[in-house]
């Protein structure tokens, strides 16, 4: 027999669960055709009957005795005639429900018999990356190095050196391990074990990964908490851990309400069984650790099918698999930070590809500004530089990159003032989201100023915008599309219909054919847009760079 790994005996576990589903459901429909007949009012007799025969009609049976009779007769084994002739619909047939029942018996230990299960005969669907990679979660092990371990994978930590490599992104300023003695955490252990897990925590956050430029874009969505662990009777330790799912599809939204979930079911257990056994060191991290394949299996195994689906069923309700544009997590809560004049400040940085840093305590707005510019404010055009989402601060010095970055730093503006970092990096854009009333650049002399004409154009119509997203922060989507309305209004409808070629010395038509003009191609778009001379700055930078020769790549090929 071949080797069953931990998720295969889980899928059949799952498997069991289901077929075991199935037998109550027919044992309900029994119990609906009874509850039919008693509303009905039609009478009953008990009878010792020691054969399985069908239920049948006697005229002579005397009148209906009362619920708590039938239920006593039934509890010691006994069989019920019933007096009313019942119609060819609700007719109730003893024998064929049993054969029924022992036909599911059957197929459920046929099919769970584990000494007999080898890797062929098991029926697992292996499409789950169509959706998502891996689910895993960081954190300090029994060890005592403080270094993020992987605690648990869904693929059996089949990609772990590559988790290892982005978890100083998840924990940029590590694990931060405190021990204390137990006797004076009891209040802390408390409020970790009834803890509320939210969407719109800053707990929340999304790290962006692109191995090569083959691979195609991940998203690490992930949620950072605080858990304890009872080392001895006296000392108990507190360190952040993290539970991530990485996918290369952009349900966003979709992942962070499973993780939710996960953590949700999770929390419920742990508390139920401290109740039970008022025990703490049996609900710490090592409970969760022993439960979370089980029920992370049975909510990413709906993901596992051969079809494709719509949504999953989570807690009887139904969660919609809908990859879009208009995501609902973290850009309604980075708008409400921001105004008309902050906003066209972040696209004009992008515009010309300079590096931009967003600085914030919270891991969650500085995610969201990240996929506000990977995403949505270029288009149709994109962003085709690294984005790090949650740098750490010890790697700044990436900022001093010849290729431009977009990057969030998860830290106080101020720490960065008094560490002279911004006046370091003045071709970098500093943006600090903690501010409380509008948002504070630093380096703003490396942002080109636009033409009074641009300028009225943008604000005239982001006031107006902005003013209905104050009330309502889940309409910026048509904020956002003034900007998709700009370029198509003022470069793409203006780019050359034919695509204008390098003169070559070559004589093969294969290989001229490759080579465009990019710098002819951007003088034909300035010239048809009829650009004034003070706009003319702000559209040369950008038809220099490597955003607009990829889009001319895809334009013309």
């Amino acid at each position: 027999m071949d080797h069953l790994s931990q998720r295969q005996l889980l899928q059949l576990l799952y498997e069991k669960d289901c077929y075991i589903q199935a037998l109550e459901q027919q044992l309900e429909f029994s119990r609906q055709e009874v509850s039919l007949l008693k509303s009905q009012k039609q009478s009953i007799i008990i009878q010792n009957l020691s054969s399985d025969e069908d239920c049948n009609l006697d005229e002579n049976s005397e009148p209906a005795i009362s619920d708590s009779r039938v239920e006593q007769f039934q509890s010691s084994g006994k069989k019920i005639k019933l007096k009313a002739p019942l119609q060819e619909s609700n007719n109730f047939n003893v024998s064929q429900f049993r054969q029924s029942t022992q036909y599911l018996k059957q197929k459920v230990l046929d099919s769970f018999d584990i000494q007999n299960v080898t890797i062929d005969n098991l029926k697992v669907i292996r499409n789950n990356d169509q959706l998502f990679d891996d689910l895993y979660i960081l954190g300090l092990g029994l060890e005592l190095s403080n270094d993020p371990q992987v605690i648990y994978s869904y693929n059996q930590v089949k990609n772990q050196q590559y988790i290892l490599q982005i978890s100083k992104f998840i924990f940029p300023d590590g694990c931060k391990p405190k021990v204390i003695p137990l006797s004076f955490s009891l209040e802390d252990i408390n409020l970790m074990m009834n803890q509320n897990y939210s969407i719109d925590s800053s707990n929340c956050f999304v790290i962006l990964t692109k191995q090569t430029e083959q691979q195609q874009l991940k998203y690490h969505i992930c949620y950072r908490y605080t858990d304890f662990t009872i080392l001895s009777n006296e000392q108990v330790r507190f360190s952040k851990r993290a539970i991530c799912l990485t996918t290369s599809k952009y349900l966003i939204d979709f992942y962070q309400q499973i993780l939710i979930a996960i953590l949700i079911q999770l929390k419920c257990m742990r508390n139920n069984l401290y109740q039970r056994t008022k025990s703490i060191s049996q609900t710490d991290t090592n409970f969760f650790d022993k439960n979370i394949a089980q029920i992370s299996f049975r909510i990413l195994s709906q993901l596992i099918q051969k079809n494709s689906l719509n949504f999953i069923t989570i807690n009887n309700q139904e969660l919609k698999i809908c990859e879009n544009d208009n995501i609902l997590w973290g850009i309604p809560q980075l708008f409400k930070k921001l105004n008309s004049q902050s906003l066209i400040k972040i696209f004009v940085s992008c515009l010309i590809e300079k590096s931009i840093v967003f600085v914030s305590k919270s891991p969650q707005l500085s995610t969201a500004a990240c996929l506000l510019c990977q995403k949505y404010l270029l288009k149709p055009f994109a962003w085709i530089h690294p984005i790090i989402s949650n740098l750490p601060l010890e790697n700044i010095v990436y900022l001093g990159s010849p290729v431009p970055i977009i990057a969030g730093l998860e830290c106080n503006f101020t720490t960065l003032q008094s560490q002279g970092v911004i006046n370091k990096f003045q071709n970098t854009i500093f943006i600090n989201l903690d501010s409380k009333q509008q948002i504070q650049f630093g380096n703003t002399d490396a942002i080109p100023l636009l033409s009074a004409e641009l300028m009225t154009y943008l604000l005239g119509r982001l006031d107006s915008y902005f003013q209905i997203i104050q009330q309502n922060h889940n309409n910026y989507s048509q904020c956002l599309q003034i900007f998709n309305q700009l370029f198509h209004a003022r470069v793409i409808r203006n780019i050359p219909i034919e695509p204008i070629r390098q003169n070559t010395n070559q004589t093969s038509k294969k290989s001229t054919k490759l080579i465009l003009d990019y710098e002819k191609i951007a003088l034909k778009t300035l010239q048809n847009m009829g650009t004034i001379n003070a706009d003319k700055v702000i559209w040369k930078q950008f038809f220099q760079t490597q955003i607009f020769i990829q889009f001319i790549d895809q334009y013309y090929h």
